[in-house]
Parts: C-alpha cells; sequence; structure tokens
C-alpha cells in the first residue's frame, strides 16, 4: 500500500464522516479492469464499518471502454457517475456512493461484500435457478424503466451496438484471438473469409429494438447480498438488444457449468413472462449475440494476456471456445469463420 493512498483515503473518510477514523487498508483482487480496488474499515463518526475504494486508472476521465464513448465534445462526467445517476434514478439495485473525489482519482462505494453470483449459485446446487431469477428481476428493471426513463440525458442512451461497435469487437477477437495468438498476418484471401463472416453478423444485430443495457450483465459482476443481486460495474451501459444481457447473464465465460441448456430455456422464458410477452425470444438474435459476445471474450482473454502480461484468465478459454461452437452450429454464419475456428480450435483438441 502506498502511504499517498493510505492518506488520501483517511482525508476523504475524515471529511465524509466527521470524528472517523481509518482502521485498515487492505486491497481487493479485481476482475479484468484497470481500476484498483481496496477495503477500508472504518471506526466511529457514524461512518459504516467499511467501504470500497475505488481508484481511478490516470485523471478518471473517460473512464469507459475505448471502444465505447466516440462523442463530438470531451466528456465532463465520469460515466461511472453519470449511469449510477441513471440506476438510481431507477430503482436498479447498485452500491451507493459515498464520496466521488474524481480530481483526486478515487471513489468511495458502499461495500457490498465479496461474494458474486457465480460463488451463490455454485453454493446453491439445485437451487441455482431461483437466483439467477433474481438476476433477471433486477435485470428488468434496466430494460424496463431504464428503457422508458425520460429525460434521456444519460450517456448510456448516446451510446448503442451498433455496426461500428460490432465490427470493432469482432476485429479484436481477428487480431488478439487469432493474429497475435498465432503471430501471424493473414492473407488478404483469409481475412476476406472472416470479413463475410463478420459483415453478416454485425448486419443482422445492428438492427432491431434497443433497450437500456448494462452490457456486462454477468455473475461476476453482480454482488450477491442478503439474497438479492448488487449491479456492479455498469459505467459502460448503453443501448442494446434484450437478448444481449441475457445472453451475457446466461452464457458468459464457466456458466454453462451452472447453467444448463434446459436451465437457459427456462429463464429465457422466465424473462419474456415477466415482461407480458411470453414466447417473443428471438431465438436467432440471442443466438448471434452470444456468439458474437464469446468471441469478443476470446479475444479480450488473448489479449489480457498477450498485452497486459496477465495469463490467468485464459482459465476460462475451453469454456468459451466451447460457447463459441455451439452458437458458430446454431447460427451458421456465411463466410470462413466457423471453418476457421474448427480448424484453430478442433473440438477434440486437450
Amino acid at each position: 500500500m502506498h502511504d499517498d493512498v493510505t492518506t488520501l483515503i483517511a482525508r476523504l473518510v475524515g471529511s465524509r464522516w466527521p470524528g472517523a477514523a481509518l482502521a485498515d487498508v487492505v486491497h481487493l483482487a479485481g476482475d479484468f479492469s484497470a481500476r484498483r480496488y481496496f477495503r477500508a474499515t472504518i471506526g466511529g463518526g457514524g461512518a459504516p464499518a467499511s467501504v470500497v475504494v475505488m481508484v481511478l486508472a490516470g485523471s478518471g476521465l473517460p473512464l469507459s471502454s475505448e471502444e465505447l464513448g466516440v462523442f463530438p465534445e470531451p466528456l465532463v462526467e465520469l460515466p461511472f457517475l453519470d449511469v449510477h445517476r441513471l440506476l438510481t434514478a431507477i430503482g436498479a439495485p447498485v452500491p451507493e456512493i459515498y464520496v466521488a473525489a474524481v480530481d483526486d482519482g478515487m471513489l468511495l462505494l458502499e461495500d457490498a461484500g465479496d461474494v458474486v453470483l457465480w460463488d451463490a449459485a455454485v453454493r446453491a446446487g439445485a437451487d441455482a435457478e431461483r437466483l439467477y431469477r433474481r438476476a433477471i428481476d433486477a435485470l428488468l428493471v434496466l430494460h424496463e424503466r431504464g428503457t422508458a426513463h425520460r429525460p434521456a440525458t444519460s450517456i448510456a442512451f448516446a451510446q448503442g451496438l451498433d455496426d461500428r461497435l460490432l465490427r470493432w469487437e469482432l476485429e479484436h477477437f481477428l487480431e488478439w484471438g487469432v493474429e497475435r495468438r498465432l503471430a501471424i498476418t493473414l492473407s488478404a484471401a483469409d481475412r476476406r473469409g472472416y470479413q463475410e463472416s463478420f459483415d453478416a453478423i454485425a448486419r443482422e444485430l445492428a438492427a432491431g429494438p434497443r433497450v437500456l443495457s448494462h452490457r456486462d450483465y454477468h455473475s461476476w459482476n453482480l454482488l450477491w447480498r442478503d439474497d438479492r443481486p448488487i449491479i456492479i460495474d455498469f459505467q459502460d451501459a448503453f443501448m442494446a438488444p434484450a437478448e444481449y444481457d441475457l445472453a451475457s447473464l446466461l452464457t458468459d465465460r464457466i456458466t454453462s457449468r451452472v447453467v444448463g441448456a434446459d436451465m437457459e430455456k427456462r429463464l429465457l422464458a422466465y424473462y419474456w413472462d415477466a415482461r407480458g410477452r411470453g414466447g417473443d425470444l428471438d431465438r436467432r438474435c440471442y443466438a448471434l449475440v452470444a456468439l458474437h459476445r464469446a468471441l469478443k471474450v476470446v479475444g479480450r482473454l488473448h489479449y489480457i494476456a498477450l498485452a497486459k502480461g496477465k495469463p490467468a484468465p485464459l482459465a476460462f478459454l475451453p469454456d468459451v471456445v466451447a460457447t463459441c461452437r455451439r452458437f458458430l452450429a446454431e447460427v451458421a454464419p456465411p463466410g470462413a469463420l466457423a471453418s476457421e475456428f474448427a480448424a484453430q480450435w478442433p473440438a477434440d483438441a486437450p
């Protein structure tokens, strides 16, 4: 722990809760984030027993994924704060922000614990499906209240799963999941084969209705407290098909180890029944989104391993590759993507 970070935390705690004293600060393991997190234990002054400290990367602005946030004017507010205000207004379960010291590069947040939905679901065993239904209940708040929220001033309404973003993410897979991973440069002919598939996927997904989407609504971005989810990492919220968050929740990383095909069908039906639109699931859209997300994750895992020097997340790769295979078979896109993927990741490989 750097003394300057501890000193700043102590100052912010004392300012927010006069009479409170910082007792301890411990580092929290992050996920794929560039940000650092700590848990600060506090005593006295009417302060909570602990808070989570988010240390912003760089200056703190902007704080959203690099492929998002293409705006004509520079951002004047941290996307995390913008989206938090929106989610709070619609009653979504998010941690409280105690201190937003953006100029100091630090936020103090409500401590919602360390248990994520994935951990809770694994422990729940046969009761896991009920937990995922609770997660869908929270998702419905975003999709229904969030989409209808007015005035629609949040940054989330100004960005979406459009053709530009879809192609950026598929190219990210091609660069890191193929070329950088294999240390090759694809020939023009091979690249055209991939591009035909990418064009077809992007063309289909860029059309259609949109809802307010979390963008990474998966089992590791839902803290589990008092038998209900607390949504985190929401700063990249945007507009996307309803199936996008559903695919994220039900297919991300190793989720298939708990959410099998039959449970997946029941949970998808639960979502649409809750919206009063039973049977409305666009299965092809769901499969396309799930494929697109899985390809993006393959690229992202290799980017983190090769560019960031953090190979640990590659442990998720076999499950993500299996998800790619599953939805490639269902979608059957034109072009060379399916055949090239099968050649690079044969199903019988160890």
